[in-house]
């Protein structure tokens, strides 16, 4: 009950503080790796943040992520909120709230069910929903290592506008788009700690229709170096991007997004 009472407060925390990626929300880099002592462990990052978009977009954010045990499953949560500026306005340009849950404990072998809601205004997705099941193999799962896989199905629906469009005058219609689509995404990830204070976090994405596998995939990566000044604070740098060759809208194909924060362990 207690557990569950904590797993509650936090939905609710998630909720008032959300904020955005692009379309493939880097999921490998939360919290998943539960060592057997502890019930629960989260980071909460606050962050200096610079997008190239049609105009610079300077943010604050601040990241917060929580896994919870839950028999011998797992339950994790994330979100964050980004208070941004776009030119010489200043906007709150969105917000995603995440949810997995997963029987982890002490399978090579685990199935993990994932939802999420998202948005992006300043890249002009009004809303994204999106669920799914992936199986997921641990390669290697040591105290100082982790390397893990998945693959699976997921729905997506996503709603776009123009507004993250550098130039709308040559378009003759700018009503919003809606795609709908059934797709497989995967992921590999790498979590290494070589040293006491150092910690390397990297992961790679892949998704596409079940049509078009090899034609017009999304790519992303997410790659995070911290250095850990003791068990609860670190400082983090990353780096994160996603590649969309066939974008519903006339927007960059490629997304980058750099961020450097003190990183808050429990």
């Amino acid at each position: 009950m207690k557990t569950l009472l904590r797993i509650s407060l936090l939905l609710v925390f998630l909720q008032i503080f959300s904020s955005v990626q692009a379309q493939i929300l880097h999921t490998e880099s939360f919290t998943v790796i539960l060592d057997s002592t502890r019930r629960m462990k989260g980071s909460i990052v606050p962050d200096f943040n610079y997008k190239n978009l049609r105009k610079d977009l300077f943010s604050f954010e601040n990241t917060a992520d929580l896994s919870a045990k839950v028999g011998k499953n797992a339950l994790t949560v994330a979100n964050k909120v980004e208070l941004s500026k776009f030119g010489d306005e200043t906007l709150v340009s969105g917000g995603y709230i995440y949810a997995e849950y997963r029987n982890v404990m002490e399978k090579k072998q685990s199935i993990e069910f994932y939802s999420q809601v998202h948005w992006a205004e300043a890249r002009g997705m009004e809303r994204k929903y999106a669920f799914g099941v992936n199986s997921r193999w641990r390669i290697v799962n040591r105290p100082t290592l982790g390397f893990f896989v998945g693959i699976g199905p997921f729905y997506e629906f996503e709603r776009w506008n123009f507004d993250g469009v550098a130039n709308t005058e040559a378009i003759a219609d700018t009503t919003p788009i809606e795609t709908e689509n059934v797709k497989l995404g995967s992921y590999a990830s790498l979590k290494y700690a070589p040293f006491d204070k150092i910690f390397l976090d990297i992961s790679v994405y892949y998704q596409s229709r079940f049509d078009e596998l090899v034609s017009t995939p999304r790519f992303a990566s997410s790659s995070r170096f911290t250095y850990q000044f003791s068990k609860i604070v670190g400082l983090s740098l990353i780096y994160q991007n996603i590649y969309d060759p066939t974008p519903t809208v006339p927007i960059d194909k490629l997304y980058n997004n750099i961020i450097s924060g003190f990183t808050i362990t429990f």
